[in-house]
């Protein structure tokens, strides 16, 4: 790594109009210890600090705020580079605090002092334009057909909503490092849901004591708040005050919050609202773990999760989205099942003419299928898919967000895809996590009863960039032969077998292994959609990071077995 150029005087270090103090002290340790901090002027537009890619821990990870004299402006957790080690820049915008012209102080906000392996950390940090790189969406942990944030980490989409011509995906975001922490919301915005733009943060924390966990987002087409009608609305959780409504007037970029915030207060989060037109009012649905009546009814089976003893999605209703009130709850003696970022919706039932059906599901999209009277849901099954180990039947697939307010009436879900991070192979890596594909959600009678299907939105096609290979009736060895061609490329394999059974299959050096007939799969750098059976089945898998360069393709076929016709896609970019 390079280093700038150091003069030290008299305990105060002097930088490109950075002006760094350092006393020295002696720590009890061996190691000693100094007082650090930044002066800067705020003659830019955003706040650049180093981030090394440590794993997270109390020990690599330093809590800095940002102060205007003696008051603090915002604080955040960063684990800062020691000495010489890799790192990379995070930019942090200033707009939102009214800062311009002022001179801002960065110090730990915990007044600690800090070992003295960070002080070519502090001189790196500095007022100025957003750091980008032109490779920074060509790096190779960088998956090129889902989307992820450019620099730091994503986790939860939220706020999903159609609204002035554009698809809104917001996002849980930490823009200080790749690992969860500092929670804002990110914010990209697409006209086709595959290719996405993305805007500058729209919802900050209010320090780390008042993060802005998930949420959803509306339209409120009726004015039903007063401040106009079709205004675009989010809902969040404020974890320092409770359930909170913000609202925008400049196409979502900018969020300002209700004066009435918070508008629940509750022990939970994660605020879904959708409108109920019979009743003609605004439903809330909330992941809630406090004890509740419908949790003393239904006891707990998740014995070794006491924390999810009371876990439950309780609704609350409005008729002018300021004032709340909560009619009642659901709940499951499985609670995983309602754990964290609850959906509602409701769907046609193929199949069954006339007839529909409410979806009820939580952050392992594990959902119920039943009844909603606007204020209670009653099951009718589920929940559908199993947990193995700390993962549903989805894999590596969490907290799904359906879009709100959608052009055409269709259920378009989008999840986060939970991965590791590869900073021991890409010590320099510079964002971490991704968001699926968008899948449309329908509901199909079935032998088994009425069920869930997930399949990709028909503008996946325009991924495809050219046809690999296709055939029917296909032998072990040709089979292999065509596989061939994945190696190494972005793919969407479509692949049928003759039986209904377990079927061996790798691409590019991923299992793809599945139980069913047929599959659709979609391969990107480290993570891959497998859609089973018409979208029976959907499951998320992300690449093992101990053979992340590894590549090769094929299929296992029993003796007598042929493939009945398989179909691959090459696929563009989204970044390119």
């Amino acid at each position: 790594m390079k280093t700038l150029p150091l003069i030290l005087l008299c305990g105060v270090v002097l930088h490109s109009g950075l002006i760094l103090h350092a006393e020295t002290t002696t720590s009890t340790g061996m190691q000693s210890q100094v007082a650090l901090s930044a002066s800067l002027k705020v003659s830019n537009t955003h706040l650049i600090v180093p981030v090394a890619n440590y794993p997270r821990n109390k020990t690599d990870h330093e809590l800095l705020g940002i102060y205007d004299g003696e008051k603090l402006i915002q604080n955040f957790t960063v684990s800062l580079p020691k000495e010489n080690d890799a790192y990379w820049l995070a930019s942090y915008p200033l707009s939102q605090f009214g800062l311009s012209g002022k001179t801002i102080t960065i110090k730990p906000a915990d007044k600690k002092m800090l070992s003295k392996a960070y002080r070519n950390a502090f001189k790196l940090i500095r007022i100025g334009e957003k750091v980008l790189s032109p490779d920074d969406y060509d790096q190779p942990y960088r998956d090129q057909f889902h989307v992820s944030t450019r620099r730091g980490w994503n986790n939860d989409p939220n706020g999903l909503v159609f609204a002035d011509g554009l698809y809104h995906m917001y996002y849980q975001h930490n823009p200080f490092g790749i690992y969860w922490g500092n929670m804002h919301w990110g914010h990209f915005v697409s006209e086709d849901l595959i290719h996405w733009k993305e805007q500058p943060i729209s919802l900050f924390a209010n320090t780390i004591k008042d993060a802005a966990f998930s949420g959803g987002g509306f339209v409120d087409f009726n004015n039903s708040a007063g401040l106009g009608k079709d205004t675009l609305f989010i809902a969040f959780t404020s974890t320092g005050r409770g359930e909170c409504l913000a609202y925008s007037k400049d196409g979502g970029q900018t969020l300002i919050e209700l004066p009435e915030n918070p508008v629940v207060e509750h022990t939970g989060r994660d605020p879904k609202i959708i409108w109920y037109s019979p009743e003609q009012k605004w439903v809330m649905a909330l992941y809630d773990f406090s004890p509740c009546e419908e949790t003393q009814a239904t006891p707990s089976k998740i014995v070794e999760k006491p924390n999810r003893e009371h876990a439950n999605i309780a609704f609350y209703e409005s008729r002018d989205l300021r004032n709340w009130k909560r009619t009642g709850a659901f709940t499951h003696p499985d609670r995983d099942a309602v754990f964290e970022c609850p959906e509602l919706f409701r769907l046609p039932v193929e199949g069954l003419k006339g007839e529909t059906r409410w979806v009820l599901y939580g952050a392992q999209n594990r959902y119920f299928i039943g009844q909603f009277n606007g204020r209670e849901f009653v099951a009718e099954s589920g929940p559908h898919g199993e947990m193995i180990g700390d993962y549903s039947t989805h894999g590596s697939f969490y907290a799904a967000q359906i879009f709100s307010d959608m052009p055409v009436e269709r259920r378009v879900q989008i999840g986060w895809m939970r991965r590791d991070s590869l900073e021991t192979i890409f010590p320099e890596q510079v964002a971490s996590q991704g968001l699926t594909l968008p899948h449309e959600i329908t509901l199909r009678q079935t032998s088994d009863g009425i069920r869930a299907f997930f399949n990709p939105v028909k503008e996946v096609r325009l991924l495809r960039e050219k046809q690999l290979a296709n055939g029917t009736y296909i032998s072990q060895d040709h089979s292999n032969d065509l596989l061939e061609n994945c190696d190494n490329e972005l793919t969407e394999v479509l692949i049928h077998f003759e039986e209904d059974d377990y079927h061996e299959l790798v691409i590019n050096g991923m299992d793809a292994s599945f139980f069913g007939k047929k599959a659709r799969i979609f391969t990107d750098r480290t993570i891959m959609e497998i859609y089973i059976d018409d979208g029976l089945e959907y499951e998320v898998r992300s690449r093992d990071i101990e053979v992340f360069f590894s590549s090769g393709s094929y299929v296992v076929l029993n003796r007598k077995e042929r493939l009945e016709s398989l179909e691959i896609h090459q696929l563009k970019s989204i970044w390119k």
